[in-house]
């Protein structure tokens, strides 16, 4: 029987830019010193086929990997974490989901049928981050024991919803003990003395719940370590243990 390959996948919350590829790749080091063989998976929700046609000014550096794919820069920071080389399947762009799924619909793969988001589009996503999580990227050839998967963007934008849905679906595939939520999130300091606030969070985390998703661990970014309370307040308002509540 083939080995299950285990998912986490990391998405954000409030504001974009707040650190989703650093905790992925951390998250991946820490469990490659537990001895375990990771991947990662990068899904950029923007229409372009890949990275290279895009300005730095707007979305970064490109990076290139071996197979000269042009990819985000955050599979070059996969790339040091692990030590693994990935390819340019690691890289999801809704403009590949959306060709893969017409270039289907155009050779009548679909049998005439009423071509949807969902299932059609949702059920391209999920096959897509099975297949590739299931591919070697060392030198040992094993299959990967974890694969993280970074959902860019943030929970609420229209261009990332078929990719929630496709993950609230995927947790059912691979079944729960395989499937793990991390989301980051931001406790903004407002005010002359500093106090740090919840709602942000909390409304991020209700939005992500609204779309059948329910995190596992909260990621919080925060210009000051956690005040006291802060943590258990989270815990209450998210439904996350306290122990699962990071800062």
């Amino acid at each position: 029987m083939a080995k299950q390959t285990k998912y986490i996948i990391v998405s954000g919350g409030v504001i974009s830019g707040i650190g989703k590829g650093i905790i992925a790749s951390s998250t991946g080091l820490l469990l490659k010193t537990l001895g375990l063989t990771v991947t990662s998976i990068k899904i950029d929700p923007f229409l372009n086929i890949d990275a290279g046609t895009l300005s730095p000014l707007d979305h970064g550096e490109v990076f290139v990997l071996d197979d000269g794919g042009e990819v985000d820069l955050d599979l070059g920071n996969y790339e040091r974490y692990l030590n693994v080389t990935l390819t340019r399947d690691n890289n999801i762009t809704t403009g590949k989901i959306y060709r893969e799924v017409i270039d289907k619909e155009r050779r009548g793969d679909y049998l005439g049928k009423t071509v949807q988001v969902v299932p059609h589009i949702t059920n391209a996503i999920q096959d897509w981050v099975e297949r590739v999580g299931a591919m070697p990227t060392s030198d040992t050839g094993r299959t990967p024991d974890v694969c993280i998967v970074e959902l860019g963007g943030t929970v609420g934008d229209i261009e990332s919803a078929p990719f929630i849905e496709a993950m609230r679906q995927f947790q059912f595939r691979v079944g729960h003990d395989n499937f793990c939520l991390i989301h980051v999130s931001l406790v903004p300091v407002v005010g002359a003395v500093g106090e740090q606030k919840t709602k942000p969070t909390q409304a991020s985390v209700r939005d992500l719940r609204g779309l059948g998703l329910s995190p596992d661990i909260l990621a919080c970014r925060s210009a000051l370590p956690f005040e006291e309370g802060i943590r258990e307040k989270l815990s209450m308002f998210c439904q996350v243990s306290p122990k699962q509540v990071f800062s």
